[in-house]
């Protein structure tokens, strides 16, 4: 299934930040913009092994990475403490990697994505030094 590789501008009034059912972060977004992401954090991937991988880099005046300071201006309002985020906040770099998920791929009664649903599920984010980012565990 192809992704969309244009979706509207993030805003901060399209982001929900709720807990799973773990007490941990998640950013649930609408559909087209979790699907641009979700396509975005999947192109050009160096897979490091176990588990670790990370997207290309995304200049600063990209799609990619205004969404992610959107992204991480919404976690930090709502999670101050939540780990990586004070690195973005003192120093303009940081990560977090929480769930981001597309609405339809969220289960909000049971507080986790919807089974087999990761079309719209966006891997970790992360802001460089330099005003890049990049996807990745």
């Amino acid at each position: 299934m192809p992704f969309p590789t244009t979706a509207g501008f993030l805003t901060a009034a399209h982001v929900t930040i709720t807990l799973d059912q773990w007490g941990r972060p998640v950013i649930v977004l609408p559909d087209d913009i979790a699907a641009r992401l979700a396509a975005s954090s999947r192109t050009d991937v160096k897979d490091y092994g176990y588990g670790h991988f990370e997207s290309r880099r995304f200049d600063a005046g990209t799609y990619e990475t205004r969404a992610i300071r959107t992204l991480f201006e919404a976690v930090l309002a709502a999670h101050p403490d939540e780990q990586g985020l004070g690195q973005y906040e003192r120093f303009g770099t940081g990560y977090f990697y929480g769930w981001i998920v597309g609405a339809s791929g969220w289960d909000a009664d049971a507080r986790t994505w919807k089974d087999g649903d990761i079309t719209n599920l966006v891997y970790g984010i992360h802001l460089h030094h330099d005003g890049r980012s990049h996807f990745g565990s």
